[in-house]
């Protein structure tokens, strides 16, 4: 955990401090995330920036020393072991140690095509724009691997996951790219996701049109992926949903008949059905209830034209 922490201030310092490159002094594979690799990396402050204090005899960095034309410092001690005398060797030794403990290291985790396309090798140079670039690819595949699990836990619009990955600290680049891969793999399909929420909708919680359009365009689907989902809902479904919610209602709304018939027509209208399917389902659960009408006064009539409108 202290480890996690550390590599998480460096990284920060890193954002706000100008490096002048990196070395990749080792790679393994992540132990808990398939197809994904540790990179260390030994970080070379700005030339421009950087204490005269802090550079070797020979005036370079601590990255810069530990990798020499790709070779990492331990290949470089063992080409010298077998021809110099013990005072060389010793010396190197001592020279490796002071690197290693100056240089600052931090470990990004990367898919394994960014190793391939990379070339990442232990002993690769980077220059500080391929390193601010790695950064980037680590949180643009964090954000990836955090979207596919909200997407497990239940289906999200595009506005919706975008809100969720910004409430994460994401920002708006990798919450793009990121939405722009799961589209391209149609994990993300907003047009889709109108069509079964209509009819899940429709069917399963028997809400109407109107409703069901209010409730998409509240999760972030455009306008035109609504309009067409709901010219796909069968009408049928529609009118059946509204009849058997007035079936179940009837026998309990109280009142007279008019004032029955007044009660379920506003319930049908705010579930979002439809003022003429509204008004034919109740008519008919009415007429199936096999209740005797009382005589049709001008209030029963007015019940009539007050919701006989175009829809």
């Amino acid at each position: 955990m202290e480890r996690i922490r550390k590599e998480d201030r460096l990284k920060e310092s890193m954002r706000k401090q100008p490096i002048g490159g990196a070395v990749v002094v080792g790679i393994e594979a992540h132990p808990k995330k398939p197809h994904m690799y540790r990179v260390a990396l030994r970080i070379a402050a700005d030339r421009g920036n950087a204490d005269p204090r802090d550079a070797d005899a020979d005036g370079r960095d601590g990255a810069a020393s530990e990798s020499e034309d790709g070779a990492d410092w331990n290949a470089k001690v063992g080409e010298q072991a077998g021809g110099a005398d013990w005072n060389a060797e010793v010396d190197a030794l001592i020279a490796g140690a002071k690197t290693a403990k100056q240089a600052e290291e931090t470990v990004f985790t990367v898919h394994e095509d960014t190793i391939v396309s990379w070339r990442l090798l232990k002993g690769r140079r980077l220059t500080a724009a391929e390193v601010e670039t790695l950064r980037q690819d680590e949180l643009k595949e964090d954000a990836y691997r955090a979207a596919l699990l909200m997407l497990e836990r239940k289906p999200r619009t595009t506005a919706e996951l975008s809100l969720a990955l910004k409430r994460k600290g994401y920002g708006p680049e990798v919450v793009e790219a990121c939405v722009k891969r799961l589209r391209e793999r149609r994990m993300l399909d907003d047009s889709a996701y109108a069509k079964r929420f209509t009819e899940q909708r429709a069917t399963g919680q028997r809400k109407g049109r109107m409703l069901i359009r209010q409730e998409l365009l509240q999760r972030g689907v455009d306008r035109r992926d609504v309009e067409q989902a709901l010219g796909e809902l069968d009408g049928d479904v529609e009118k059946e949903s509204a009849l058997a919610l007035a079936r179940k209602r009837w026998p309990s709304t109280k009142g007279n008949d008019r004032e029955r018939k007044m009660k379920l027509m506003g319930m049908l209208l705010r579930r979002g059905f439809p003022s003429g399917v509204a008004r034919m389902a109740v008519q008919q659960a009415a007429e199936e209830s096999g209740e005797p009408e009382g005589e049709e006064t001008d209030g029963e009539r007015s019940f009539h034209d007050l919701y006989d409108m175009e829809d």
